[in-house]
């Protein structure tokens, strides 16, 4: 088996030979990605040699920082599981990956590398300018399609690193990650935050179980889990996928609303979602009624609205527990972290508590 490099010097043209099964004669690496994926490093390999490889491939290695490798990617298994998705599911997936040509993880180490198509050719929009309701249109498709796919499935048994996110050690990592991440928050973000968002940030960790079973309910099917615009690509010619989608990392079982309730609450502008969300969701809820599955209107709003405050931890954790790397990183969080706050206050979330 070949070896897991630890740095972008050992991916050379006798490792991707090794790897591709073809004469890869000539290997020009390119750092590419930063501020754009956060807990990993993206390189673009130019080949050259057999006339049957592709021009290029992506390689993507663990992050360098330390603190988010150990306490986030390793304790809560993210690259278990994003490697395990592409040796065991791959492009059979309805909701399409890139194509893996080669996936390997150290499970001594949690040291993995993935050997992934290249998908520059396909067009991919900036989450920082925010969702067209077009392309939204289109993810709300797709990612309906892959829940129907998944929906309460003999198969989901079959996937033993696929787990509820109420399963130990989740619960008790992901809480004392945000505990550690807060404080940092609050000191960066300072007069930005209203004391109304404050006092959600201080007790939000008292919350976390009770979210995380609410999502956790049956009836359950395979959530991305990270499904925001920079990893999504979209179909630019024909004969091109409707749509790719990338970092399979945060993958876990639960209810279907909280793949739509992150996507609309981080990849749309306020704005665009205030306007447009109703009809975003009826249509979530139509695409699966297509083929047979009921989500009761309550359940979808009541499952809606969970994710909208869960997904108040996604920035709170970037912003306070992974290092921030450019502008770009930085302004990514930002924009993150304000998306969510305006979702938190136009669905009253800061009223949400246990029964």
């Amino acid at each position: 088996m070949p070896r897991i490099p630890v740095d972008p010097q050992s991916i050379t043209a006798e490792w991707l030979s090794e790897v591709l099964e073809a004469d890869v004669r000539v290997c020009k690496l390119e750092q590419f990605g930063i501020g754009v994926g956060l807990l990993g490093r993206l390189y673009r390999a130019h080949l050259d040699g057999d006339p049957n490889l592709p021009p290029t491939v992506v390689v993507k290695l663990p992050t360098l920082d330390a603190t988010a490798r150990t306490h986030l990617c390793e304790d809560l298994e993210f690259y278990r599981r994003e490697v395990r998705f592409y040796q065991e599911i791959g492009v059979a997936n309805p909701l399409r990956p890139a194509r893996p040509y080669y996936a390997a993880f150290d499970e001594a180490t949690h040291d993995f590398v993935l050997v992934l198509e290249d998908l520059a050719r396909l067009r991919n929009a900036d989450q920082l300018v925010g969702c067209s309701i077009t392309d939204a249109e289109i993810v709300i498709d797709a990612i309906a399609r892959h829940h129907v796919y998944w929906w309460e499935s003999d198969r989901l048994e079959s996937l033993p690193w696929l787990k509820v996110h109420t399963e130990p050690p989740f619960p008790q990592v992901i809480i004392s990650n945000y505990q550690a991440a807060w404080p940092k928050c609050v000191e960066r973000l300072g007069p930005e935050l209203t004391p109304t968002v404050r006092d959600y940030g201080d007790r939000f960790s008292t919350l976390m179980p009770w979210f995380l079973e609410q999502v956790a309910r049956p009836p359950r099917t395979f959530l991305h889990g990270d499904l925001r615009l920079d990893q999504l690509f979209f179909a630019a010619g024909v004969g091109d996928p409707e749509l790719t989608v990338l970092d399979w990392q945060v993958t876990n079982k639960g209810r279907g609303a909280y793949d739509v309730g992150y996507f609309l609450g981080q990849s749309l502008t306020p704005d665009a979602r205030r306007a447009n969300e109703d009809a975003l969701l009826a249509r979530y809820q139509r695409r699966l009624a297509e083929h047979g599955i009921h989500y009761p209107t309550d359940q979808l709003r009541h499952d809606y609205r969970i994710a909208t405050a869960w997904c108040f931890l996604y920035p709170v954790i970037a912003e306070g527990r992974i290092e921030v790397v450019n502008d770009r990183s930085e302004r990514l969080v930002r924009t993150m972290f304000h998306r969510a706050v305006a979702a938190l206050e136009d669905h009253d979330v800061f009223s949400l508590e246990p029964d």
